[in-house]
């Protein structure tokens, strides 16, 4: 059975011989005092995920111009994954989960064309979309995610 919570996630499974710890309940206590702002980060970025793409590969067309022009659409898919993923990471309060669903794949595809760099600096300039479009709040529970994304590009 699938929770919300991977920490959850692995207690459940073995309950038959454990009683949750003084720790576990720490980080489950501290993932339920934080659920509302999580739930508020998903919604926004769910109903902005499109602005939130266009204007971040606008400001990447700027500075790789030809590069938009030619992957327009596969950006644009590749970015609203991103988004797409890190909203529910951030719900999940889940890290792994967006590394092991999305990053993997995403690092080897972007390595393929050979663009890392120039993605890199798509996920960093999609991070100053949102920290301009969202709550400082909401920016910051989705700052590790563009952080991994970032990462993974570069060492791609």
């Amino acid at each position: 059975m699938l929770t919300m919570n991977r920490t959850l996630d692995e207690k459940i499974a073995s309950i038959d011989h454990v009683y949750l710890s003084d720790s576990d309940l720490v980080n489950l206590e501290r993932f339920a005092n934080s659920f509302s702002v999580r739930v508020k980060t998903y919604n926004l970025l769910r109903d902005r995920a499109d602005e939130i793409t266009i204007r971040s590969l606008k400001l990447l067309a700027q500075q790789y111009p030809e590069l938009v022009q030619k992957q327009l659409q596969r950006c644009k898919y590749d970015m609203s994954n991103v988004i797409r993923y890190a909203s529910l990471s951030v719900l999940r309060d889940d890290e792994l989960f967006f590394r092991e669903a999305l990053m993997d794949w995403l690092a080897n595809i972007i390595n393929s064309y050979q663009i890392a760099k120039e993605c890199s600096t798509a996920y960093r300039l999609l991070q100053s979309v949102v920290d301009e479009m969202l709550p400082a709040e909401c920016a910051a529970l989705l700052k590790p995610y563009s952080e991994m994304a970032i990462a993974a590009l570069l060492n791609a």
